[in-house]
């Protein structure tokens, strides 16, 4: 959610900054490993900056079929024939460009990329970058709020949000010591989020344990109803 929102944020900027968009996509001749897809890519990129001042921002696309692809939203207009002359020596066979007239669309399309369950092979790698001379939203910079959000800060000792939204709380990022592993402190932020509406939630759930360890709750018959019995047949 906080990658969307950075992402949706800078290409406002863009448009906001820079007039009319145009939407790219660069597609290999081949079909590569992801690895060596994206160090051409970074290798072009780079040629594309030096050459042309290329600016905007990337999106990645793993197609089932034809490898990995390239979507960049720039700014700014670049010549079709100057980007395919230096896309071949890097493997590059097909580009489209076209311009952005429903921003809010392009925006809804490229961020379906973003939401989709990520590849085993995608794990490390930034399905979205800004490069060049724009202006950004990075992923630090989205905070989010909710009354949960307010208790799980508190659990795992982080910044209260008027600390992250001053600059103090920008530059000092340390935490005081509580419990400081995500998947330790969920559990009890949501005890403590519930107890607000519940003050015996705390003891309910703990004499809900020491039983259901004890074996003294039929989990089948509370929950799903009577367990049927069937006649045999023989």
């Amino acid at each position: 959610m906080k990658s969307r929102t950075a992402f949706e944020q800078t290409v406002r900027k863009m448009e906001r900054f820079g007039g009319k968009l145009y939407f790219w996509t660069f597609t290999f001749r081949n079909v590569h490993s992801l690895g060596f897809a994206m160090r051409l890519w970074n290798e072009f990129l780079t040629i594309l900056k030096r050459k042309i001042q290329f600016r905007g921002v990337r999106v990645l696309e793993l197609h089932d079929e034809h490898g990995v692809h390239f979507h960049v939203v720039t700014n700014k207009r670049y010549k079709i024939r100057t980007m395919l002359t230096l896309g071949d020596r890097y493997g590059f066979g097909r580009m489209h460009v076209a311009r952005v007239t429903d921003v809010g669309g392009g925006i809804a399309y490229l961020c379906k990329y973003l939401s989709k369950r990520r590849a085993p092979c995608l794990r490390s790698v930034r399905l979205w970058a800004a490069f060049g001379d724009i202006e950004r939203t990075r992923v630090s910079d989205i905070v989010c709020d909710s009354p949960f959000a307010r208790v799980l800060r508190k659990i795992m000792g982080s910044p209260s949000l008027d600390e992250l939204l001053s600059a103090r709380g920008r530059t000092n990022g340390r935490r005081t010591a509580r419990e400081r592993n995500f998947s330790r402190a969920l559990p009890l932020a949501w005890e403590d989020y519930l107890s607000e509406f519940d003050p015996e939630h705390k003891q309910r759930q703990r004499i809900w344990q020491a039983r259901r360890l004890q074996g003294l709750c039929e989990l089948s018959a509370r929950w799903f109803g009577v367990v049927p019995v069937f006649e045999e047949v023989g």
